[in-house]
């Protein structure tokens, strides 16, 4: 047994969870829980534009994330091609892109990889569950065919986005968790690419993930 699987299995038996058990659901919550997700009010909420499509873009954009709008799902493995040749990325070596589990169903080249991220790839792409007008975030929950690192360790990250998935307010992605039967271990909302000012208030980008995040935002369902 490794040191992880080892601690893995102390919390696992803390919790008097088996390490191989599922991930909790709502209906398994106390009483209480399940009453406080169900019974949420809504309050006050920012105004958000007519066009959520639109608004969403220019959010994005305030945010340095670039946009490429889609008509179809299919057409997702040409843009990132493009997108890679415009930025003179090297996809030919094996590992330096990776793609999350849940988009294997499309025809990527044989050299991209897929899984979790190792720190060695320079692009990452994923699916999102959500994007918000209000703030031009995107939303991704982690899962095992949506693995958290990706969204964190590449230098880029691009993010397939369906015009579906778009949601005016922060509020209403708590709304699509809470109709949701399973819930994620974590959830992430991401505002453009990292950054800081933490020393003398000079701005660096990638500080803490991403240093640049390409939007594939697509009209198709998802």
């Amino acid at each position: 047994m490794s040191s992880r699987d080892a601690v893995l299995a102390r919390i696992s038996g803390a919790l008097n969870r088996s390490p191989s058990a599922k991930a909790p659901s709502v209906a398994d919550q106390p009483s209480t829980v399940s009453t406080r997700l169900h019974g949420h009010k809504r309050h006050t909420l920012p105004a958000v534009g007519s066009d959520l499509i639109q608004t969403t873009i220019h959010n994005m954009e305030a945010v340095l994330m670039s946009v490429v709008r889609l008509q179809s799902r299919s057409e997702c493995v040409d843009a990132v091609g493009q997108f890679l040749a415009s930025h003179q990325i090297d996809a030919q070596t094996p590992g330096s892109v990776s793609i999350a589990p849940a988009l294997r169903g499309l025809s990527w080249p044989q050299h991209y990889s897929s899984g979790p991220a190792t720190g060695l790839e320079q692009v990452s792409v994923t699916p999102c569950l959500a994007a918000v007008a209000e703030t031009g975030s995107v939303v991704v929950a982690s899962s095992a065919t949506t693995p958290a690192t990706l969204a964190f360790l590449p230098d880029i990250h691009i993010v397939l986005v369906h015009e579906s998935q778009l949601v005016c307010h922060v509020e209403d992605v708590f709304t699509l968790l809470r109709e949701s039967s399973i819930l994620p271990r974590a959830v992430s909302f991401i505002t453009g690419p990292s950054r800081t000012a933490d020393i003398e208030q000079t701005l660096e980008i990638g500080a803490h993930g991403p240093r640049q995040m390409h939007i594939l935002l697509i009209s198709d369902p998802p």
